[in-house]
């Protein structure tokens, strides 16, 4: 019983945490769909410049991958690549002014350097990756861009929309309260799913147990415990600063304590489990196995540059 009393009051605080950045996430992604053409939101996120923009937007933008997925599901509906739409959902959660900052104040430059390079290297690399070989990670049902960004499924029963480009206001307020309603169903049941298991994990691993289980380790193994231990965490924007900076102090050496500080921030049981209903199951299984070699790599990397 005392069990079942901290899940739940471990879910009810991650919700107090992540349903603002939730919120807000949503609602951009609403607005975006609704109010900016389907043909500059195409033209934005295709072609050539399509990537580089996803991954500038992704960086820019503040908050967790809880803000990252309902954007990700509104910008889907634009028609970009599966590999650039999963290149924002990677650097999202990476990379935002204010983290850059907290990283450069209590982990020093070298690992800030660290963290935006390897950032921007893996949204690209994992972007064009997908992309050269998008038809074998095409989801199975994508979601058609249509006038005010109101996706067919909403309004069609199989067949085209007509495009009204002159709707009034307060045609553009239920278009956009059938996008909020879409992205929630869309996404909401995966959401709650992952933040059972989160509140599972945060509620029943003590407090002490990352230190304890990662502190003075070293060599090869070090690295993979660093990134198995912190890819099933939820973290928030942030929170993975502290706890990477808690874990140096505990003895665990800068190359393994960068894994963690990737995997910890940049995959979570929410947003994968969020991802697959975005991104498509191929795609989702190879952003897990990427982060999981892209957390290591780096590691391992800069350990071998500082000594």
């Amino acid at each position: 019983m005392h069990a079942v009393t901290a899940v739940a009051e471990s879910f009810w605080d991650l919700m107090l945490t992540v349903l603002p950045w939730f919120a807000v996430g949503t609602l951009t992604a609403a607005v975006v769909e609704t109010f900016v053409p389907p043909a500059w939101a195409r033209s934005a996120l295709g072609g050539r410049s399509g990537l580089a923009t996803a991954v500038t937007a992704g960086a820019v933008l503040p908050g967790c991958s809880c803000t990252t997925m309902p954007l990700a599901a509104g910008l889907g509906t634009a028609g970009p690549k599966v590999g650039t739409l999963t290149a924002f959902v990677f650097v999202s959660p990476l990379l935002s002014p204010i983290t850059v900052l907290l990283t450069l104040s209590l982990l020093g430059w070298e690992m800030t350097v660290a963290r935006v390079v390897a950032s921007l290297a893996g949204s690209f690399a994992i972007g064009a990756i997908i992309n050269s070989h998008e038809r074998h990670f095409q989801p199975a049902q994508t979601l058609k861009p249509v006038a005010g960004g109101s996706p067919e499924a909403d309004c069609c029963d199989g067949g085209e929309c007509e495009p009204t480009p002159d709707a009034s206001m307060g045609d553009r307020w239920q278009q956009l309260a059938r996008s909020v309603a879409r992205i929630l169903r869309q996404v909401v049941p995966y959401f709650l799913l992952g933040m059972v298991v989160a509140a599972m994990l945060s509620a029943l691993v003590p407090e002490d147990a990352i230190p304890d289980v990662l502190g003075g380790s070293s060599g090869l193994w070090a690295f993979a415990l660093a990134a198995l231990v912190g890819i099933p965490l939820y973290v928030c924007e942030g929170e993975e600063v502290p706890l990477t900076a808690g874990l140096l102090a505990a003895g665990l050496g800068p190359g393994p304590s960068l894994t963690f500080l990737l995997g910890s921030v940049g995959t979570c049981v929410p947003t994968l489990l969020m991802s697959r209903g975005i991104l498509g199951e191929r795609a989702t299984a190879f952003y897990l196995a990427f982060w999981i070699v892209f957390a290591i790599s780096v590691g391992a990397t800069y350990q071998a540059l500082i000594g």
